[in-house]
C-alpha cells in the first residue's frame, strides 16, 4: 500500500463539508438510514472511479512516459493547492463592517446544500453523498500515488478501497455510534464539531498547504531528477 495514499485517505477523513454532513444527519430524527444512504452513494463514486483509473492505467513495469506525466500531475496539484491555501489564509479573518444576523446553518457546509438537509431525505443525501465524493485534490494525488507503486490490476484496486475506507472513516465511525451507542453519539460528536467548528478554517489551509508543499517539492525533484 502507497505511504502518501494511506496519508491522503486520512487527510481525506477531516474534509469540512463531509463533517459538517454527518453532524447534520446525527441531528436529524432518523440518522441511521440517512448516514447509510449518504455512505452507499459516496463509496459507490470514489470506489467506482478509483477503479476504472487503476485498471485502466496500471502498468506491471516502470515507464518512463507514465512517471513523467504522474510526477507532472502531482507537480499540478501541488502548485494548485499552496495557491488556495495562500488564499485562504489571507481571507480567513475578513474585517466586517456591518453586525452579522445569527448564523445558523452548520459549520462549513456550503449554503445551497444546508438548505436541501433541512429536513434531509435519504435522495437528498445520496445526491451530496455523490457531489460531496467527485475526484478533488487528496482524491487525484492519492490515485497519483497507487500508480506511483506499479501495481497489478487487482493491487491497485486492494489499495484503492483502503484509501476508500480512510476516506469515509468519519461517517463509519459515526454509524457504528449511532447503532452500538444512540445515547452517547451527540454528546461526543457535538464536542468534536464545537472544536472543529471553531479551527476548520486555519487548520484546513494549513493541512491543504502542507499538502501541495510535499506534492510541488515530489514533482519537482522528480522530473529535475534530484
Amino acid at each position: 500500500m502507497s505511504p502518501e495514499a494511506l496519508a491522503l485517505g486520512l487527510l481525506s477523513a477531516v474534509r469540512g463539508v463531509q463533517l459538517a454532513i454527518v453532524y447534520t444527519l446525527l441531528l436529524s430524527e432518523r440518522p441511521r438510514p440517512l448516514l447509510v444512504a449518504y455512505l452507499a452513494a459516496g463509496i459507490t463514486v470514489t470506489l467506482g472511479v478509483g477503479i476504472v483509473v487503476v485498471t485502466w492505467l496500471h502498468t506491471g513495469a516502470p515507464s518512463t512516459e507514465a512517471t513523467t506525466g504522474r510526477l507532472i500531475v502531482d507537480l499540478v496539484l501541488g502548485v494548485l493547492a499552496m495557491v488556495w491555501s495562500a488564499l485562504r489564509l489571507a481571507g480567513r479573518e475578513p474585517r466586517r463592517r456591518r453586525p452579522e444576523k445569527p448564523r445558523t446553518r452548520s459549520s462549513v457546509l456550503p449554503e445551497a446544500l444546508d438548505r436541501r438537509l433541512r429536513p434531509p431525505t435519504a435522495r437528498v443525501v445520496a445526491a451530496a453523498g455523490v457531489v460531496t465524493n467527485l475526484p478533488g485534490l487528496y482524491y487525484l494525488a492519492a490515485l497519483v500515488a497507487i500508480l506511483q507503486t506499479q501495481p497489478s490490476a487487482v493491487d491497485g484496486i486492494v489499495q484503492v478501497a483502503a484509501y476508500t475506507l480512510l476516506r469515509f472513516a468519519v461517517p463509519l465511525a459515526a454509524l457504528l455510534l449511532v447503532v452500538t451507542r444512540p445515547d452517547r453519539t451527540l454528546e461526543t460528536v457535538q464536542g468534536a464539531h464545537a472544536w472543529g467548528r471553531r479551527n476548520s478554517k486555519v487548520l484546513i489551509a494549513v493541512v491543504v498547504g502542507l499538502v501541495g508543499i510535499y506534492l510541488t517539492g515530489k514533482g519537482l525533484a522528480g522530473l529535475l531528477g534530484w
